[in-house]
């Protein structure tokens, strides 16, 4: 994979999982599916442990870290490791450049050669997963379980 691309989505996975632990230790559960988080009973914006701000949005949320925003969408199993090209977009905002991309194009022709590569597999629905990744699963943090 393109070591540009790679150092981006590891970023924001790392966010991701970040502000994922943050709404853990705000009592809010992880969810099994992304259609129990669209329906899950949570306020539709709040602050999490530490003042973090967040919005809950249809299969996902975006969090207001210090560092960055992270928006991003739970998995059909409630999996927090897939990425998009927007998600990947907003997160970098005007920082492509630190990450070896000239604009917004050329991330968007970097990830489409990723996807034809293989290195990028879409799920069938909006996300994609880096291929052949030997991580735990993503919808675990810290051993918990996602609530059914």
């Amino acid at each position: 994979m393109n070591p540009h691309l790679a150092q981006l989505i590891g970023d924001y996975q790392a966010s991701v999982r970040y502000a994922v632990e943050l709404m853990q230790q705000s009592a809010i559960p992880l969810p099994a599916s992304n259609s129990n988080w669209a329906g899950l009973d949570i306020p539709e914006q709040g602050e999490l442990t530490g003042g973090i701000g967040y919005v809950k949005h249809g299969y996902g949320c975006a969090v207001h870290l210090p560092t960055a925003t992270v928006s991003f969408d739970f998995g059909e199993q409630g999996e927090i490791g897939g990425v998009t090209l927007s998600r990947l977009a907003g997160f970098a905002e005007n920082r492509l450049k630190q990450y070896g991309f000239t604009d917004e194009d050329e991330l968007k022709q970097c990830f489409e050669e990723e996807v034809a590569a293989g290195s990028l597999v879409y799920s069938g629905y909006i996300l994609y997963y880096v291929a052949a990744t030997e991580s735990r699963p993503c919808n675990r943090v810290d051993g918990h379980t996602p609530a059914a």
